[in-house]
């Protein structure tokens, strides 16, 4: 029996892969539904390759279906961007989200600013401990990396020998305002305090230079709540 090995495709290979999908991306982002004879003919390659991206940029969450195109032959499948693909499109929420803190720092002050973080954490507060409400220790931190990680914290926890946890945070969806207003920070640890009931101690971060926000979560309930 003859084994024929795959060869793995070189970096020159994988860059213009990822190149075509990108131009997939903006393509569909542009025309809003394509069919893969559109994309075929817009890129100048062949359809059986537009259908291998489309097949991994579907596996991926960026594309999917949106309906069939009925003419003259066979229909064919439209094809068109989920809201998961909105994050590879350029975007100004962080210029927008400074300025407008900064107006407010201009107007009322740092206390300004201050205040309404504390609203923000109250708010969280309230939506995330209903989530949490009924669960053991161990089931609470779980609850709360999984809801972290829906908000783009790509957060993970882990149990220790001696009870108490580690939290960790690979990315920070809001460093830019955190690395100008520190007090972000802050108002998340109380959040994360308030919820869970226990000490917890920040032990590295993001914004200070770390390649990630770890948290330590005492064995022990401390804070009366």
């Amino acid at each position: 029996m003859t084994v024929v090995q795959m060869k793995a495709p070189t970096q020159a290979e994988r860059k213009e892969h990822g190149t075509t999908r990108q131009s997939i991306l903006f393509l569909l982002r542009r025309h809003g539904q394509m069919t893969a004879a559109e994309l075929s003919q817009e890129l100048r390659i062949g359809a059986v390759g537009v259908r291998q991206h489309l097949t991994l940029l579907e596996r991926d969450g960026l594309v999917e279906v949106a309906g069939l195109r009925r003419s003259v032959g066979r229909p064919s499948y439209l094809y068109a961007l989920t809201a998961e693909a909105e994050t590879h499109f350029p975007k100004a929420y962080d210029e927008l989200a400074l300025s407008m803190l900064h107006y407010m720092e201009q107007q009322g002050g740092v206390s300004t600013i201050v205040q309404m973080f504390e609203t923000d954490r109250s708010t969280k507060f309230e939506v995330y401990a209903r989530r949490l409400r009924g669960k053991t220790r161990s089931e609470q931190v779980a609850e709360l990396a999984a809801m972290l990680t829906q908000h783009g914290y790509m957060c993970e926890y882990e149990e220790l020998r001696d009870g108490s946890f580690l939290l960790t945070q690979y990315n920070c969806p809001v460093d830019c305002i955190a690395r100008r207003y520190p007090q972000l920070c802050a108002q998340e640890l109380l959040l994360y305090q308030d919820l869970l009931g226990m000490t917890i101690e920040r032990k590295s971060s993001i914004v200070e230079g770390q390649t990630c926000c770890r948290y330590l979560i005492a064995p022990h309930r401390s804070n009366g709540r």
